[in-house]
């Protein structure tokens, strides 16, 4: 097994991927015929040695992770987080609800039809007939019949989830919110926004340190966004690495109220842009008037707008789908006859301001991250897990990942991470070691 594991990641470090490529070479490549010891495994038997061990993927990793932490090209000085968004299949052949109920129906019709044909082969049988072939088309009938279950309850769990809302795209058909569609490949996959459009697949998560970019912890997710992987790929940090770095920096895609307060009391000082300022530098004249410049008077319980005006209490709601949250509402009666009326708001009932249980806190982060050391905490993050991405892309072939399903694909993406960190540890740490031993005294 050790030896089979060693291959998988020989061939992700040349980017041959495939259990096809790798059959070959096994005929033809002589550094990979050494390293398989002469045996010739085919496509067949590498393919069920991936799937029979996926969940070794994960403790190869953390391996690699763990020999570049005792090499020391791990310094826990600064870690990037990120997520890129890789495709498993052809967003032109996901189907709705509808589709698939029709193609449900053409299978069971199907299913119907063969299983009166094999009726008759029986009763021709028993009359000494020759027996007929079963159609090549039928043939896959059943297969298919579970594939469309499958993807039908994946659309129901992803409906129940779902949140229905006017703004989102309609069916021209019907006139209804457009449902969640879904690949019959792979029906755990979701449909992402790329940088070249939309691909459906997974959102691949990356940690990486900023001494050597040594990815430090990696996680493979069934979700469009990175809202809710903070937390978790902290998590993975700890686990896989031992220890968080003393800074963190993540893109604006992480950022939410509930993520830094949940890591309020971690040990590392957390760098994340909030959306909000980077709607700042779009419309510079609206940033005067955010909530952040309205001063609160605990005495009368009232905020002042830059202009002086009085904003009083006005009522509050409850966000059920976020633990009970209480938002309480101020009003001000007096924008109508402001000389800023246009600027600060053009609702001629008053500009209204939500203050939530942890506006304090997001107020504290913005004013963090509006500091000179904030932005060159940015610049770096981008400058440290971007070129990770883009060699996993470019050098180790990872155009679209090639196992179907969350946790094959997980897998696939832990085995590209741990050559990643190979070739990392190879160039800068045992590539030069064997040079130095082999120089001439």
């Amino acid at each position: 097994m050790c030896t089979a594991l060693h291959v998988q990641i020989s061939v992700c470090m040349t980017r041959t991927r495939s259990t096809r490529k790798l059959e070959t070479a096994a005929h033809e490549n002589i550094p990979m015929m050494w390293l398989l010891g002469g045996q010739q495994p085919d496509h067949s038997t590498l393919a069920r040695f991936f799937k029979a061990n996926c969940e070794q993927m994960k403790g190869l990793f953390k391996e690699t992770v763990e020999v570049a932490v005792g090499v020391g090209l791990v310094e826990f000085a600064l870690h990037a987080i990120d997520g890129t968004r890789i495709s498993t299949v052809s967003k032109d052949k996901t189907l709705g609800r509808k589709e698939l109920t029709l193609l449900l129906q053409r299978a069971e019709e199907a299913i119907a039809v063969f299983e009166d044909e094999v009726g008759q082969e029986g009763d021709r049988a028993a009359k000494e007939e020759p027996a007929g072939t079963m159609p090549a088309e039928l043939s896959d009938a059943l297969q298919l019949k579970e594939k469309i279950q499958e993807a039908l309850a994946e659309i129901d769990k992803r409906e129940r989830k779902r949140k229905a809302h006017k703004k989102g795209a309609l069916d021209p058909e019907t006139g209804e919110p457009r449902g969640p569609r879904v690949h019959l490949a792979d029906p755990e996959a979701v449909t992402m926004k790329g940088r070249r459009g939309y691909v459906v697949g997974y959102n691949g998560q990356a940690a990486v340190d900023s001494k050597a970019q040594v990815i430090v912890a990696a996680d493979l997710v069934a979700s469009a966004t990175d809202n809710e992987q903070m937390v978790p790929m902290l998590q993975e940090i700890k686990d896989t690495a031992g220890r968080l770095a003393e800074e963190t920096t993540l893109d604006g895609g992480f950022h939410s109220a509930t993520n830094l307060e949940a890591v309020a009391n971690e040990p590392t000082d957390v760098y994340v842009p909030d959306p909000v300022m980077g709607r700042k530098g779009r419309s510079s004249t609206r940033w005067p008037y955010h909530k952040d410049h309205f001063e609160h008077d605990p005495d009368t319980d009232t905020y002042r707008c830059p202009q002086g005006k009085a904003l009083t209490f006005a009522y509050q709601t409850v966000q059920k789908r976020r633990g009970n949250r209480v938002i309480r509402v101020y009003q001000c009666h007096e924008c109508l006859h402001c000389p800023h009326f246009g600027e600060c708001t053009k609702d001629r009932s008053g500009r209204r301001i939500r203050i939530g249980p942890q506006d304090e806190l997001l107020k504290r982060h913005r004013k963090k991250m509006a500091t000179e050391q904030a932005r060159a905490k940015m610049k770096l993050r981008t400058a440290v897990v971007e070129p990770v991405f883009a060699i996993l892309r470019e050098h180790l072939g990872l155009k679209r990942l090639l196992r179907r399903g969350l946790e094959n694909a997980r897998a696939e993406w832990y085995l590209l991470c741990a050559a990643y960190n190979l070739r990392k540890i190879w160039r800068l740490c045992w590539f030069p070691a064997m040079k130095m031993a082999n120089r001439p005294a």
